[in-house]
């Protein structure tokens, strides 16, 4: 019994070297931050990156939310772009998708680009309340030799939108008015 418990002893060990010897990949796209609580009826949402050492050539993501809460005016590239000195290229599938979809693809056009930052910038318009989920419906992140990555990306992101929020300009007469 001794020699079958010092065996599996020395395979746990064994385990635990492995384990500390292979560095965790984090690499993610993430909602900043999971839960955006907007106070204007029209705001944005952004969408980060971390590539965690992997060297980036491009990405395309599909995000769902609640069309009947918000409308998607567009997506931007953010400055992980935009202020890398790259060129690249980014399409935003807002006039093509249905509602309800996040969807772009983007590309460096020479090279990748690392590091972490923020990769889109949505644009919203507040048109009901409630809570809007966000949900990942793809991430596909591919490198130099066009293989995927295999970047995770968050769970559990939304948009809240409180009543609280008046998405009609009013002049102050007529707010008081509604609370008398």
């Amino acid at each position: 019994m001794s020699g079958s418990r010092a065996r599996l002893t020395s395979a746990l060990l064994v385990l635990c070297t492995l384990l500390l010897a292979v560095p965790a990949t984090a690499q993610i796209i993430s909602f900043n931050p999971s839960v955006t609580i907007p106070t204007d009826p029209t705001f944005d949402v952004l969408i980060d990156i971390d590539c965690v050492g992997e060297n980036v050539k491009g990405i395309e993501l599909k995000v769902v939310y609640d069309p009947f809460l918000v409308q998607l005016d567009g997506i931007s590239p953010g400055p992980w772009y935009t202020g890398s000195g790259q060129p690249h290229y980014f399409f935003d599938y807002t006039n093509t998708d249905p509602q309800g979809v996040i969807h772009f693809a983007s590309a460096v056009l020479d090279g990748t680009l690392s590091g972490s930052g923020n990769l889109a910038i949505c644009h919203f318009t507040m048109i009901g309340f409630g809570i809007s989920p966000l949900i990942f419906q793809d991430t596909d992140v591919r490198g130099l030799d066009n293989v995927d990555l295999g970047f995770a990306h968050s769970t559990g992101d939304q948009i809240i939108l409180d009543p609280v929020v008046d998405v009609q300009e009013r002049a102050f007469g007529a707010i008081k008015a509604i609370y008398r």
